[in-house]
């Protein structure tokens, strides 16, 4: 049994259920009522990457504006809560590596409830045009800065 197997049977175990990757290496759950996605390194012993969708697009694509505000929200990682918000396919997704050195299932539980939260968080903004990211400064760049 791998790192990942063994870390993946001992939260269903915490949740009362069953748990093991599927034939591909995913493991399905649902955090805050949100589908989140498991899967580990080729060798299930270094390393998971953890998934949520943020929004897919509709028929014609996501707005520029949509895509301007996403990106912002990745910018240094604070809007994300130092997760990455990527485009795959017509799919804003939300997503973070996590090593499986000295993960416990517990950690493993509560990270998946924050990427779920923050996946929440973020589509709201989207969704709602939010102005929670900042304007763009057009002011030049030599009034905040002084030479040396």
């Amino acid at each position: 049994m791998t790192t990942y197997e063994r870390i993946i049977s001992e939260l269903g175990d915490g949740l009362g259920m069953a748990l093991a990757p599927d034939s591909s290496g995913l493991t399905e759950l649902f955090a805050e009522n949100r589908a989140v996605l498991v899967r580990a390194d080729e060798t299930g012993e270094n390393e998971l990457t953890v998934f949520t969708t943020v929004a897919t697009a509709p028929e014609d694509g996501f707005p520029a504006d949509t895509l301007k505000r996403a990106l912002a929200m990745n910018l240094f990682g604070r809007e994300v809560a130092g997760h990455h918000l990527g485009f795959f396919a017509d799919t804003l997704i939300l997503s973070a590596s996590l090593p499986l050195a000295d993960l416990t299932a517990e950690a493993l539980g509560d990270r998946l409830v924050m990427l779920a939260r923050v996946a929440d968080k973020l589509a709201g903004q989207l969704e709602a045009g939010s102005d929670d990211v900042p304007e763009e400064d057009n002011s030049s760049l030599g009034n905040g800065f002084m030479a040396v």
